[in-house]
């Protein structure tokens, strides 16, 4: 036998190993659900409009430590009157029962969609709330210090402070204030994040918690509106890196959504850069080079702030519906730790095509899959896929399915992160009275 032959052989044999370690990769990143648990918090609140359960609620249930936490509104004296309140349960090493505690000094009534709650937990232990929203001046609270470490046996609303209408120790401005985001950054600060203006001209601005000293400092504005505003599918740190993906509106109507934006940030929002790592110019604005990935016309059904996530190997991905192929799709977003997008369809058969308008999904990040909860309006439900890294996040797979649905799903990414269970914050069909608002568990195996 020749050397020449020998070398074929060697190469069709090497070639058919990496096949077979490209099938088993693929194979042992698979992820299926081995568990299903369902909690009712609430009557969803008695009014004409969901206060429960919108995409743009960032954190609305969250893990700390070993402890999940969950805010919601819940009707206080009758239609169009709510409190705030906030739900504790321990969820290792065992799951607990459920803790609730309503601060009862503030009476949120504007029956409007925007006005929902935010919450965000430092490293000092400070649980920290902003709510009740739209073009109005900021409405805050926190906890004493230390209560999401300690886990004080007493849980009532005595733990935290009065309505504040400013950070302490920051600068404004602070009104007109909507969608308050909190995000936890690797040293245990906190990252607030908020737009300053109106659906169609504002700006979007940074605010940091300090653990060590408890107070805020503003760092800046770092979106600009060009007779226009950005809305983003979300506020994400992951390894020290922020990421921010959204979409730019010139007016009040949804239909004037165009185009996808993306900027990362190395040091917490202090400096920007676009996807190919070279820095950019702060506050980022509709113009600035390279922010603008693609090109998405007006009037494409494109839905505002949708979805994103961050995952373990610097790939960053995004939810966003859109009808550029002349039907309206779920398309994910793929940005590669090397700067590289891509942008594909979701196939998902048996979902049915979003309606205008229709319910916002999430998308999540576990190992090397990626998880799309994605509302399914006409029937009334919120189904549950999932893609793989070595299927080339084209593999959708469906996982599960909850019935008589009708909101948008908020995910708890720190316990997926940190426990592996995929834990979601729904709100039911149906009439006040018999709607709940729910915490859904599933445990994923890899």
């Amino acid at each position: 036998m020749t050397w020449a032959v020998l070398r074929d052989i060697y190469t069709l044999l090497l070639s058919r190993f990496a096949v077979c370690l490209t099938l088993i990769s693929s194979l042992t990143a698979a992820i299926s659900v081995t568990s299903t648990n369902s909690w009712n918090i609430t009557n969803d609140i008695e009014g004409s409009v969901r206060l429960n359960g919108l995409a743009f609620q960032q954190h609305a249930l969250t893990t700390f430590g070993d402890y999940q936490y969950v805010a919601f509104y819940k009707t206080a004296t009758g239609y169009g009157k709510h409190y705030v309140n906030l739900g504790r349960r321990r969820v290792a090493p065992s799951l607990g029962e459920w803790q609730y505690l309503a601060f009862t000094d503030y009476v949120q009534t504007t029956l409007d969609e925007h006005n929902t709650i935010s919450m965000g937990i430092s490293g000092d232990g400070r649980i920290h709330l902003s709510f009740d929203h739209h073009d109005v001046p900021l409405n805050y609270r926190v906890s004493n210090g230390g209560i999401a470490k300690t886990i004080p046996s007493e849980w009532t609303a005595s733990a935290f402070g009065s309505v504040q209408h400013s950070l302490p120790g920051s600068t404004g401005p602070w009104t007109p204030l909507t969608y308050p985001r909190f995000e936890s950054i690797d040293n245990g600060d906190l990252l607030m994040e908020f737009r300053i203006g109106q659906s169609g001209a504002g700006d979007s601005w940074i605010h940091r918690y300090s653990s060590t000293s408890g107070q805020w400092s503003n760092v800046g504005k770092y979106l600009q509106g060009q007779d226009n505003n950005a809305y983003i599918n979300g506020f994400t740190n992951q390894d020290g890196k922020l990421f921010v993906s959204w979409t730019v509106r010139e007016t009040p109507d949804a239909s004037t959504n165009h185009d996808f934006y993306f900027a990362l940030s190395d040091d917490a929002g202090r400096t920007w850069k676009q996807t190919n790592g070279q820095s950019v110019t702060k506050p980022i604005t509709p113009s600035t080079p390279g922010i603008k990935v693609f090109t998405i016309p007006q009037k494409s059904e494109i839905i505002n702030q949708e979805a994103q996530c961050a995952d373990q190997k610097g790939r960053f991905h995004a939810l966003m519906r859109d009808k550029s192929s002349g039907t309206p799709r779920f398309y994910h977003y793929l940005r590669t730790a090397d700067g590289k997008f891509t942008k594909t369809a979701i196939n998902a058969p048996g979902l049915s095509t979003p309606p205008y308008l229709a319910y916002r999904g999430k998308i999540a990040a576990t190992g090397d899959n990626v998880v799309a909860i994605l509302p399914d309006q006409p029937k009334q439900t919120v189904q549950i896929w999932a893609a793989t890294a070595g299927g080339g996040y084209t593999d959708w797979k469906k996982l599960a399915e909850i019935t008589n649905m009708a909101g948008e799903p908020l995910v708890d990414e720190q316990r997926l992160d940190k426990f592996g269970v995929l834990s979601l914050f729904v709100r039911q069909g149906g009439a006040f009275g018999t709607r709940k608002v729910q915490v859904w568990d599933f445990g994923l195996a890899l």
